[in-house]
């Protein structure tokens, strides 16, 4: 049989202040007024050069490029003969972009005389301007001057293998490195040529590299995450794992490492182990919000909502985001502490990333609660904005079924059925409703689609075999679609009365009466279920008993009481 009400879905689950010289960063550029602009203005005019650099590096700290840059040039016009500030905002204005501005600023610094390290500097921007310029064949030559003055200059070697990578000059970019290692052989070089041999996909090379960088920097992280990842790229994920768990004991705050180690436990559903890994992270990393945002995930994921709501409770002390808070709710509510997590669902702004599955969880505590008026007016209200809400579709379906509103679920969720990938309860949601109404062709349809895309949903199986065994058709495909749910499910007491009731169209009432009661022995309160053990009872001859299960099946409030008694009074068929 098809218990209908089982299947109703359950939803469980800074500011920049630069307090010493007045200026502020605005909570939105876009929002500056002319009056703001020109007081901030007037504000850097009156500063100090020293006063400028110092509000110009904190901007930068603060990822504010663009106050950094205003600075820069304050500064630069009160002193045109700074040249560490020149430089670098000559820098920063190609970084965002401004080309035209950052050429004048470089023009100017060639009319300078400059230290040698300073013109090193000056040289790489101007091979930068020149790749923004796409005039790459220029930034090479540049490069190739800077390298006379200094071979190992980092940064310059990192643009030129860029500029000669993006040519697909590969074996040239890695001649000039390994001349650079030549002269000196430092762990950037080697990580360098790494990288370089990764793109040539000689993996053999850049393991040697690698582990010149790991004898070059013991505690370098960077090159033992990418051994690890050369290991997986391979399907060697033994190696991985063992790369990375040495590491660890040898450096056990290397926090990137130990990551990394538990995203490999994460992909091999190894979740308890990797609740493991992140909790020590954690606890090395001084509660790293990042980590414990991860392991908090983790906890919810493997079902330890205890776990989960200390983790999420701790993480809002640093990191008070909608996101926290709606994990934390979601602890609470799997915890059965409805009115707690109510109270944090309702404290999500609904216009933020979290406000509609917010929206969707209140809905479902008031669902569970049979405040169905309430449900519903979350419900519609989301779905006038998100009409393919999944969760708020299944929720409301799931409302029209409790109300009996079969119609109108069939309406309702009539749009979702030209989604590419349909949520399986959805569907099944919608065979309930063809059930109730007899249509049984749509029904046959709709069940059929969800099984060609979940070929192991159970509940289908014995829901469509059950439906031809209801209207006395195709009973051996009947028969064998239940009994490959109870191959998934074998104790299942509803598949039990199915395959049942199979057999007793079949007229062989005695494997009928026999499968019967192994499925009440499973779910003895079910009235439905009764009545087909007195319909079997009956047609094996056994007269007060059949009379004494539909009795039975009254008491546990069927729902067509009516027939019943007169089975009781009549039997079935008048036949004795």
């Amino acid at each position: 049989m098809i218990n209908t009400l089982r299947h109703i879905p359950v939803i469980l689950l800074c500011a920049f202040a630069l307090l010493a010289c007045g200026i502020q960063k605005p909570a939105n550029q876009n929002q500056v007024s002319k009056g703001d602009s020109d007081s901030q203005q007037q504000q850097m005019e009156q500063m100090e050069p020293k006063f400028l650099y110092l509000a110009a590096q904190n901007a930068l700290k603060d990822g504010n490029r663009e106050l950094a840059s205003q600075l820069l040039s304050a500064l630069v016009t009160k002193d045109p003969d700074s040249i560490v500030p020149h430089i670098q905002l000559a820098e920063l204005l190609l970084q965002l972009g401004h080309t035209e501005e950052a050429e004048k600023q470089i023009a100017l610094l060639l009319k300078k005389n400059l230290q040698k390290d300073d013109h090193e500097k000056l040289l790489l921007s101007q091979a930068r301007l020149s790749v923004s310029k796409n005039e790459q064949a220029r930034a090479l030559e540049l490069l190739d001057e800077l390298f006379k003055e200094n071979p190992i200059n980092l940064r310059g070697r990192e643009l030129q293998a860029l500029i000669l990578s993006d040519q697909n000059r590969l074996a040239e970019a890695l001649t000039a490195i390994n001349e650079s290692i030549q002269v000196e052989e430092i762990a950037e070089l080697r990580l360098l040529q790494a990288q370089l041999l990764l793109k040539q996909h000689e993996n053999r090379a850049a393991e040697v590299a690698l582990q010149r960088i790991r004898k070059l920097v013991p505690d370098n992280d960077t090159a033992v995450l990418m051994q690890s990842s050369i290991a997986l790229q391979e399907n060697d994920r033994g190696k991985a794992e063992e790369l990375l768990r040495d590491f660890l004991n040898e450096y056990p705050n290397a926090m990137r490492v130990g990551h990394a180690l538990g995203k490999i436990m994460v992909q091999d559903n190894r979740i308890a182990e990797a609740i493991i890994i992140y909790r020590d992270i954690a606890s090395r990393s001084g509660d790293s919000p990042e980590i414990l945002k991860t392991l908090g995930m983790l906890y919810f994921r493997y079902n330890d909502f205890e776990g989960a709501e200390q983790t999420f409770r701790k993480l809002l002390n640093t990191q008070p985001d909608d996101h926290n808070r709606f994990f934390l709710a979601a602890s609470l509510e799997a915890l059965k502490r409805p009115d707690e997590a109510k109270e944090i669902y309702e404290s999500i702004n609904p216009e933020g990333t979290m406000g509609n599955d917010a929206q969707v969880r209140l809905a479902g505590i008031d669902f569970r609660e049979g405040n169905l008026r309430e449900a519903l007016s979350l419900l519609n209200h989301l779905l006038k904005t998100d009409p393919q809400h999944t969760e708020a579709q299944l929720i409301r379906s799931a409302i029209r079924l409790a109300n009996g509103q079969y119609k109108l679920l069939l309406k309702e969720t009539e749009a979702m059925l030209s989604m590419d990938k349909v949520h399986p309860q959805l569907l099944f949601n919608r065979a309930v409703a063809f059930d109730h109404l007899k249509s049984y062709d749509q029904l046959e349809a709709v069940l059929t689609r969800l099984l060609k895309s979940n070929p192991e949903h159970s509940e289908a199986m014995n829901f469509l075999g059950y439906s031809y065994a209801t209207q006395g058709i195709h009973l051996d495909k009947a028969e064998l679609l239940i009994n490959q749910a109870l191959s998934l499910k074998p104790d299942d007491g509803y598949y039990l009365d199915s395959l049942a009731w199979v057999y007793y169209q079949r007229n062989e009432y005695d494997k009928a009466l026999e499968t019967q009661k192994k499925a009440i022995a499973k779910i003895g309160d079910d009235p439905v279920m009764y009545e087909h053990l007195g319909d079997m009872l009956w047609k094996t001859g056994d007269f007060p008993a059949a009379r004494n299960a539909w009795k039975k099946s009254i008491e546990l409030k069927a729902d067509t009481p009516e027939k019943l008694r007169a089975k009781i009074a009549n039997g079935l068929e008048n036949d004795r």
